[in-house]
């Protein structure tokens, strides 16, 4: 789909998330994620919570949709949040888009993306595209 058809749908400022990376290994994850859990499980396991804490805890949980990339982050600062598998200190969150992008048209300046709940067939239906185009055993 050219890019500018998807622009003004919305699709291609809108379809990212914003992700953090362990420091280390590199490993990324869902920033929003992260935060969710860690103030799920403290409001399930931390029976010292005060009640003023339990109510900040429920309030970011409640406007954790529309934070932005630097309150995400300050907020997994504030909190001490580290990389689940390793205890890493985590980079701040940026944007990853999940549109493919790609390039169309005869000259193959026009950028173009493929949205990714149509694109996903491409990797899962490979193996079986391969065997059935172009694959030794079928000439």
């Amino acid at each position: 789909t050219p890019e500018v058809v998807l622009k003004a749908s919305g699709h291609v400022d809108k379809f990212t998330d914003l992700m953090v990376k362990d420091e280390k290994t590199g490993t990324c994850y869902r920033a929003d994620h992260l935060l969710k859990d860690f103030c799920k499980e403290k409001l399930e396991k931390d029976l010292s919570l005060s009640a003023e804490k339990a109510a900040e805890l429920k309030h970011v949980l409640a406007v954790l949709d529309d934070l932005s990339a630097e309150d995400l982050g300050a907020k997994i600062t504030e909190y001490g949040i580290t990389a689940p598998d390793t205890k890493n200190p985590l980079s701040d969150p940026y944007p990853f888009n999940l549109m493919f992008q790609t390039s169309i048209g005869p000259s193959g300046l026009s950028p173009g993306y493929m949205r990714p709940e149509t694109a996903q067939g491409i990797f899962v239906n490979f193996k079986d595209l391969y065997y059935y185009n172009r694959s030794e055993e079928r000439r």
